[in-house]
């Protein structure tokens, strides 16, 4: 093959050509430039073949002399191959990074090309790929069976490619658009190519050419609009494949379309079980009914022969003109969370007993000690009214005396439940049953608990807790001392984000306070607002006489649905 340096003629209908050849260099600075990125560097060596592809059918239809057509057809035929080549190693790259573009493979598939280069520069000595050239308008090679074989090959790469891509469709639907985009790119170029090269069938301009500007468009479409050169879709695989939250995608009935690792570890279930299967056969806490909205949810799941909780939050997927087209489900394992939270509360509670403890303590000696210093005065008293023989102004000093004793007792009896009363996992419901059960066997004092709607029964903060439950029972005991009745009602409800509890009676009732908080005189009452203020509460009153009592306490709480 000789270099012919002689004029050319370019007309107006290369323009696809000169396009082509000027995408084909923007897209291989473009991934030089992302050559990070494992196929990037496959496809800037497929672009530059298809530019130098390009710019000897460019030059070979603008040469004005015979001679110097066939060097540029030559020229050309040379970086076919190549190209075609490079774009199969870029797929196998692009499907599967670093699975499928092996050693091996580097090693075997660029032979055809190189062999082909090879042959065609020398030609002219033993005329392997074509035997001459005859000019109608157009230049058309007298082809050889080997040359034949060599375009067969190229095909064989073009069927390959269109395997992948139907693999990766099928697969990744994430990469459905860019795999449709470039296999309509790969068939057209396929097709053009075949009409010119195969059909000899001839237009204005070449045909090839214009499936060079196709297939570059083709690649610049699906490089620059979707990004696959780029980090982002490598760090979103990457994230889908490795984050430890489990990934579920349904499709607009409810199946699942996809499923990343982690979810197959936590459900124990491969991608292949999953898929296409509902997703109430996959999840079964999964909600049958419509969602509008993104929802959260918690279920359990037996693995191994261990329970573990998890979190599984619903997020509805809209499509650019707002319709639902799936949903994507995310998985989180919160066992050794909710593991971590339950010894953190144990510990609060254990915290908060032994100060409530020791708080009781000292009331019980303060009120144990007035008592007896009570007891003590009326005692002597007595004895001094013995002495001097006035034994029928001892009767009014005796009674006093039974008196204090009996509310001593009842007193000492009252702390004494309240300390053996000691916090649980259960929580406040289940500590005040147990109390108000020790309140209607002792007292005969029956107290009804009524759970609204708004309530649900996650835990309060241990402190929390102790001040409730203590509040709760100085009212109660309260409505035992006071009220002359032998029937009351606690109600448990949430509102603006606060746990409020009513406690009522229908009792002889007080006279408030000029505060209305009918705290001057009643000191129960006001160590009931001090343990409501100390957890961030307030506390209220109404009573009448002869209608009874209402005691309302709400405290703030920041509640997250927790798994059971």
């Amino acid at each position: 093959m000789c270099v012919v340096n002689l004029p050319f003629d370019f007309a107006f209908n290369y323009w696809p050509t000169v396009t082509a050849i000027l995408v084909f260099i923007v897209l291989a600075l473009y991934s030089f430039k992302n050559r990070g990125v494992p196929e990037a560097l496959p496809f800037m060596y497929a672009c530059l073949f298809g530019m130098l592809w390009s710019l000897g059918l460019i030059l070979e239809y603008a040469a004005v002399d015979l001679e110097a057509k066939i060097f540029w057809h030559e020229f050309m035929v040379m970086w076919q191959l190549p190209s075609t080549t490079a774009i199969t190693c870029f797929i196998l790259e692009y499907a599967q990074p670093g699975r499928w573009l092996t050693r091996r493979n580097l090693v075997v598939l660029p032979i055809a090309p190189l062999f082909l280069m090879l042959l065609s520069i020398t030609n002219d000595s033993h005329h392997l790929l074509w035997e001459g050239f005859l000019f109608n308008e157009v230049l058309v090679p007298i082809q050889t069976p080997l040359l034949r074989i060599f375009i067969a090959y190229g095909y064989l790469l073009g069927v390959i490619n269109s395997i992948i891509f139907v693999w990766l469709f099928i697969r990744s639907p994430q990469n459905r658009w860019p795999v449709v985009i470039m296999t309509i790119g790969q068939l057209a170029v396929r097709f053009l190519m075949s009409l010119e090269f195969i059909f000899q069938i001839r237009i204005g301009m070449p045909l090839s050419s214009v499936g060079l500007a196709l297939i570059s468009f083709v690649y610049a479409i699906v490089i620059f609009r979707y990004k696959i050169l780029g980090p982002i879709p490598l760090a979103r695989e990457a994230v889908v494949e490795q984050i430890p939250i489990g990934m579920l995608v349904l499709d607009d009935q409810e199946r699942v379309n996809s499923i990343n690792p982690a979810a197959e570890r936590m459900l124990n279930l491969s991608s292949r079980m999953a898929k296409g299967r509902p997703i109430w056969d996959v999840i079964t806490a999964f909600p049958r009914e419509k969602l509008e909205a993104d929802e959260e949810f918690a279920f359990s799941f037996a693995l191994g022969g261990n329970l573990r909780n998890y979190r599984l939050e619903i997020l509805i997927l809209r499509d650019w003109r707002g319709l639902t087209v799936g949903k994507l489900c995310l998985l989180t394992d919160v066992t050794e969370q909710r593991k971590a939270q339950a010894k953190i509360l144990e510990q609060q509670r254990v915290v908060a007993t032994l100060q409530e403890r020791d708080l009781l303590a000292r009331e019980l000696h303060d009120d144990l000690a007035q008592v007896l210093a009570f007891i003590d005065t009326q005692g002597q008293t007595i004895q001094r009214l013995i002495n001097r023989g006035n034994y029928a102004s001892v009767g009014p000093y005796l009674g006093r005396l039974i008196t204090a004793a009996s509310e001593g007792e009842m007193n000492l009896r009252k702390s004494i439940l309240g300390m053996r009363l000691t916090l649980s996992p259960l929580g406040l419901l289940e500590i005040l049953k147990r109390f108000l059960a020790q309140m209607d066997q002792n007292y005969g004092l029956h107290t009804e608990i009524i759970l609204e709607d708004s309530f649900d029964h996650q835990p309060l903060d241990p402190m929390v807790e102790v001040q409730l439950l203590r509040i709760l029972q100085e009212a109660l005991n309260n409505i035992r001392k006071h009220a002359q009745v032998d029937r009351a009602a606690i109600r448990f409800g949430l509102q603006d984000h606060k746990l409020c509890i009513t406690i009522q009676d229908e009792g002889r009732g007080f006279v408030l306070a000029k505060d209305g908080h009918g705290t001057t005189g009643h000191f129960g009452l006001q160590m009931m607002r001090e343990r409501a203020e100390a957890v961030g509460g307030t506390i209220n009153w109404t009573s009448q006489l002869g209608r009874g009592t209402e005691i309302r306490v709400c405290v703030p709480v920041d509640r997250k649905k927790e798994p059971e």
